[in-house]
């Protein structure tokens, strides 16, 4: 047997805010035109913008006190409507970039944006006026025209998605979907946005939780980008409501390249692979690794139901090596290339890496095995066996 160890996460550095807030923005599940035709503009002219809302059911807008809710909303009409040059119903800096950071989380489309920037107006040290400043990084038709690519790719990527499903059943597609197509490549080009991922089939964090957010607002589920930080800086995730209750899901830490990039035993390391830690996790489960933007309030997740392990009957509460052995004979001989269970304590898991890996307990139940590799993740109390 061969041991493979899990190391340190790393993700690219995503956010800024200064005079110049970073983009990396893309809105997601409706087309940004028919956004817009929905958005109706009251006042111009030298004014705050004030628009109508088109955002009531965005989890991070429902989280925004009302006069942020309308920054917020003015905010993302200017986006969508290209403008140039936009004041805002706030002359509190801070009050805008919480505003902007909430139009970040519950839009993913929003791939035309280069930059946002704004200027202050003050009067001594009154700050009187605040004017956003976007800049777009294509025309007009060329944001058309990357659209339809857009949504040509993300229409052939569900085109066997189970509609008629739970949503757990849907989420697992998009996830499976999205680490088996596309690439974590570290200087991906558009990995802000979902160009990188549906033109270009290579991103990093941000890439992965936008284009999961777009699939799955497509498929009917509410979904949210949740930005934080992990370890080694800045990343990037999702927090969705499966079947009545809200997980999180990161599809960047699914994908085994994630991993395996910084892996120093290469030859262990198996060929692309889905780990699903982090697919319909709860609070306690993402707070051990993640670290959320604590502007935008996040909910308790403490529901199991369409947690993978637990919605797949690989969640070991007690032990009993009969019960734990089937689900390694299962997937040996429905040819799986990977098994992952999760054990509810350290000394389930622990009892299972003695019986079955040190033991070679595991041949007792998956005959003509000579060998096989695996994987320890502690923290998790996760074995992921690699046959």
């Amino acid at each position: 047997m061969k041991k493979m160890k899990k190391t340190g996460w790393k993700c690219l550095p995503i956010f800024l805010f200064l005079m110049v807030l970073v983009s990396g923005l893309t809105g997601c599940g409706k087309n940004a035109d028919e956004v817009a035709d929905r958005m109706e503009k009251i006042v111009t002219g030298n004014n705050p913008l004030e628009v109508k809302t088109v955002s009531q059911d965005k989890y991070a807008y429902n989280t925004l006190p009302d006069n942020t809710k309308l920054v917020y909303d003015e905010i993302l009409y200017a986006i969508m409507h290209r403008e140039e040059k936009v004041q805002i119903a706030t002359t509190d800096v801070d009050e805008m970039e919480l505003a902007y950071l909430a139009v970040r989380c519950d839009y993913c489309n929003l791939f035309w944006l280069k930059q946002f920037s704004y200027v202050t107006y003050n009067r001594g040290d009154e700050i009187t006026a605040i004017m956003v400043t976007p800049e777009y990084s294509m025309s007009k038709e060329e944001q058309k025209k990357t659209q339809k690519q857009i949504d040509e790719e993300a229409d052939r990527m569900l085109a066997d998605a189970p509609t008629d499903g739970t949503d757990y059943d849907k989420a697992l597609y998009v996830f499976e979907k999205l680490i088996t197509e596309v690439d974590y490549v570290d200087d991906s080009a558009d990995n802000q946005n979902i160009i990188s991922v549906f033109l270009n089939h290579e991103t990093i964090c941000q890439g992965y939780a936008y284009a999961t957010q777009y699939l799955l607002e497509k498929l009917g589920i509410s979904c949210t980008t949740v930005l934080g930080n992990v370890s080694d800086g800045p990343h990037a995730w999702n927090l969705a409501k499966l079947d009545g209750d809200y997980y999180y899901i990161d599809t960047t830490w699914g994908n085994s390249q994630y991993l395996s990039r910084q892996d120093e035993q290469k030859e262990n390391v198996v060929s692309k692979y889905i780990d699903y830690n982090y697919f319909g996790a709860s609070t306690a489960d993402i707070m051990q690794s993640h670290t959320a933007d604590e502007r935008i309030s996040l909910p308790e997740c403490t529901a199991t139901a369409d947690n993978y392990y637990v919605h797949e009957g690989r969640y070991i509460t007690e032990w009993n090596p009969e019960t734990i052995g089937a689900i390694f004979a299962q997937a040996y001989q429905n040819g799986e290339n990977m098994v992952q269970v999760k054990f509810a304590s350290t000394d389930l898991y622990e009892q299972a890496m003695q019986y079955f890996v040190e033991e070679y307990g595991i041949a007792k139940f998956c005959p003509g095995l000579s060998s096989f590799r695996y994987m320890e993740d502690i923290d998790s109390c996760v074995l992921f066996i690699v046959f």
